[in-house]
């Protein structure tokens, strides 16, 4: 990408138009930027949660296309929201399932360490999310990969 373009509205809205439109025909997916075995395993898990699942192919496709950095990390936070309301059998907000992430792990044998450490995770995902992403607009573009390795964690315990 040329760096003259780079802070331009107009070319960023072009951009989201082709991608929106056209996006399907890029035979260079950009998604191998993210762990490939990552995706998959994430994918997988959510096979049998079809909601969160495509929140969570939507956010693929929107880092696949290095649009909407705000919107995609939003969207990954929508299907965690999502798979633990499906899971936890409940319709509490992500920041509202703490007590019920905790319980769920603990019935389930986990270790009280265990059981401390996800809720703290998820504690600390949500304030990101608010600090970040909902009410700034601040997303740090490098901690992407990370955000989307830490779901994938989520994922597999709540449904292994």
């Amino acid at each position: 990408a040329l760096d003259q373009f780079k802070n331009n509205n107009d070319v960023k809205d072009l951009k989201i138009k082709l991608i929106s439109r056209y996006g399907y025909l890029d035979i260079h997916n950009s998604s191998d930027k993210i762990n490939e075995a990552l995706i998959d395993e994430t994918r997988h898990w959510l096979s049998d949660y079809p909601d969160s699942l495509k929140v969570y192919e939507e956010a693929l496709n929107k880092f696949a296309s290095n649009i909407f950095q705000r919107n995609l990390l939003d969207d990954l936070r929508l299907s965690l929201e999502i798979l633990l309301k499906n899971i936890l059998e409940n319709n509490k907000s992500l920041e509202n399932q703490l007590k019920s992430l905790g319980q769920f792990i603990k019935d389930r044998n986990g270790s009280k360490q265990l059981t401390n450490m996800f809720v703290k995770l998820l504690d600390y995902y949500s304030k990101y999310q608010n600090d970040y992403v909902k009410h700034n607009n601040a997303v740090i573009e490098n901690e992407i990969e990370t955000i989307f390795a830490s779901i994938k964690n989520y994922v597999c315990l709540e449904i292994a």
